[in-house]
């Protein structure tokens, strides 16, 4: 039993999940056991929930569920099913799908990402770390998958006092994983690719392209990992796609994605760090994609990360032709969609190009925000032209 402070139950009965050290009146914070299941009460008595608990970290408890029900098989099984039906009502026709989405699906610290046959899960938390083995059990349940890939070595387990691992935890993984997106194709490297593979948080929006890229279009895609918005750029009608990242294995696979669906010969893979690139090309083009990773890791660093967001942003502005279509992106938590926008604004002034806003959108719905929770809100993506 975890019984809160007075008061500290007010955030959480609106919807949020986690319960902080410093909320806890009973018991002591080092009497709890890593992992252990607990009834969480109010100061009064009153049942709020269903919690796992984990002493060593700042967030000492998070919600599983308001009911007052054992946290066993049948509960992973009936929660990951649901999340499950979500997905296939949103792509009826898609096998490869972020599949839990932790705080957005109820299931805190845990992600599923399933690439056809494939899953690839990051465990977050100590909570789901001591429920793994009956998190695969419910996932071969109810996905029958050939394999599950753990994809342990997020930076974020270190703040639970967790070990890093990659690992294959059940099945077969196939010599090459490919997948089928929009109807294109590309090849995910479960076992060594950033995150679980491929950021599927970005898949709605890349199709956006297909507004904003017109045939003959050159396009400078900044940060491309291994080639998603190039490959959408050229089939979209680009005739040149020139794709800039530091990472040579990633430049290799965006090289394979191209060649796979025929644009190899519109696909000019370059290695090279995005801002000095921007900073000595004179070149200047169509579309240019700016999707970097975050610039800001914690609250203390919002200030640094803003200027960072500002220069990158100022300096592709200058590579921009007249007309020409800006998508840039952010995805850090810790900067709201309207501070963003004001950075793009302070970008726009000191390039002395102006902007016109044509769309702006988040994370794809299979990575759902919960409400109650801004901090399930990290993606930003925003389209403008110059003026």
């Amino acid at each position: 039993m975890i019984v809160l402070k007075r008061h500290a139950d007010r955030r959480i009965r609106k919807g949020h999940l986690w319960v902080f050290s410093n909320e806890i009146a009973t018991p002591r914070i080092s009497e709890l056991e890593t992992g252990s299941i607990h009834e969480l009460q109010d100061a009064a008595g009153e049942f709020i929930g269903m919690v796992y608990a984990n002493p060593s970290s700042l967030i000492a408890a998070r919600i599983l569920s308001r009911k007052k029900a054992p946290i066993d098989r049948a509960f992973f099984v009936h929660q990951i099913e649901a999340a499950v039906e979500r997905r296939k009502r949103l792509f009826p026709d898609r096998d490869t799908y972020r599949v839990v989405f932790g705080e957005g699906d109820l299931l805190p610290g845990l992600v599923v990402d399933k690439y056809g046959p494939v899953l690839a899960i990051q465990s977050l938390t100590a909570g789901i770390d001591a429920h793994m083995d009956l998190v695969q059990d419910a996932l071969v349940e109810i996905l029958a998958p050939e394999a599950i890939y753990l994809r342990n070595d997020s930076p974020f387990r270190m703040l639970e006092g967790l070990p890093l691992e990659k690992r294959l935890a059940y099945g077969k993984l196939p010599e090459q994983v490919i997948v089928e997106l929009e109807g294109l194709k590309f090849v995910v490297d479960v076992p060594g690719g950033q995150k679980t593979g491929m950021y599927l948080d970005q898949e709605s929006n890349r199709s956006l392209l297909k507004h904003y890229v017109w045939p003959g279009a050159s396009v400078l895609d900044l940060f491309c990992y291994t080639g998603g918005w190039g490959i959408h750029a050229v089939a979209a009608g680009a005739t040149e796609v020139t794709a800039v990242d530091s990472s040579r294995p990633a430049l290799n696979t965006a090289q394979a994605n191209a060649d796979l669906n025929g644009f190899g010969d519109r696909f000019d893979p370059i290695k090279d760090n995005a801002l000095d690139f921007l900073k000595k090309t004179s070149q200047t083009w169509d579309v240019i994609v700016l999707d970097p990773p975050a610039f800001i890791k914690s609250r203390s660093l919002v200030k640094e990360g803003l200027k960072g967001y500002i220069d990158i942003n100022r300096r592709a502005l200058g590579k921009l032709q007249s007309g020409g279509i800006l998508v840039t992106c952010s995805c850090s938590h810790h900067l709201d969609p309207p501070g963003f926008e004001s950075a793009l604004l302070s970008a726009s002034r000191q390039s002395g190009r102006e902007l016109r806003l044509l769309d702006a959108r988040g994370q794809a719905p299979d990575h759902p925000v919960l409400l109650a929770m801004p901090e399930t809100r990290y993606l930003k993506v925003m389209v403008a032209q110059v003026v």
